[in-house]
């Protein structure tokens, strides 16, 4: 009963005006670390700070590494590697974003190529859960997500999409096959349904 309540919910969602797939692997890492319990508005101003004061001394990986080398890996590099990188004082991004690049060096990733190969094949508990200490269920789907691959990202807005719908909170986990589930039967990929909730739910909000 409740999943074909949920089923109705999304068939009545409006399909997402914008694709949100990223096809650069800088910018990947960048957003897999600074997108996550954070307000959409820092995140988007975070973005424009590094497109415009950082992104040119860091296209690719090894530009990256060359620039984070410039800050000491404590509080105090990572709060000035994070003003460099985002305008924010976040430190702990910051060091994230070094565990990240280290796990994908881990993984034999190093390009946009290999990232979305990794995507395709890569399962939460067999290839990421407890390798990036701060990273888990929601960032990693949110990280394939970006390269195509259908799945759910289990936030906020999709976790008050469906306590709203049938009353009651579920398990991240159940909401990812739930909703995928549901995307199957209406013929559209899961990240299209999950993009459509995120933005009804930001216009709800706003």
């Amino acid at each position: 009963m409740e999943y074909r309540v949920l089923f109705h919910a999304c068939r009545d969602v409006p399909p997402a005006k914008k694709d949100y797939r990223v096809n650069d692997f800088v910018e990947n890492l960048v957003l897999t670390v600074v997108d996550f319990m954070t307000r959409t508005k820092a995140v988007e101003r975070a973005m424009q700070h590094f497109e415009v004061y950082a992104k040119k001394d860091a296209p690719d990986l090894l530009g990256l590494k060359a620039l984070l080398s410039q800050y000491a890996d404590d509080k105090v590099g990572n709060t000035v590697l994070a003003q460099r990188l985002w305008g924010y004082n976040m430190w702990t991004r910051a060091a994230m974003l070094r565990r990240l690049i280290g796990f994908f060096e881990e993984e034999g990733v190093a390009n946009q190529e290999g990232l979305a190969q990794w995507a395709m094949d890569a399962q939460f508990k067999t290839h990421f859960e407890g390798r990036v200490k701060g990273l888990g269920y929601a960032v990693f789907n949110w990280l394939v997500m970006r390269q195509g691959v259908e799945t759910i990202k289990p936030d906020v807005h999709i976790l008050r999409f469906i306590q709203s719908t049938i009353g009651r909170r579920i398990d991240e986990k159940v909401a990812v096959e739930s909703l995928v589930s549901i995307a199957k039967e209406l013929g559209i990929p899961a990240y299209k349904l999950d993009w459509a909730i995120w933005e009804a739910s930001r216009e709800t909000s706003g």
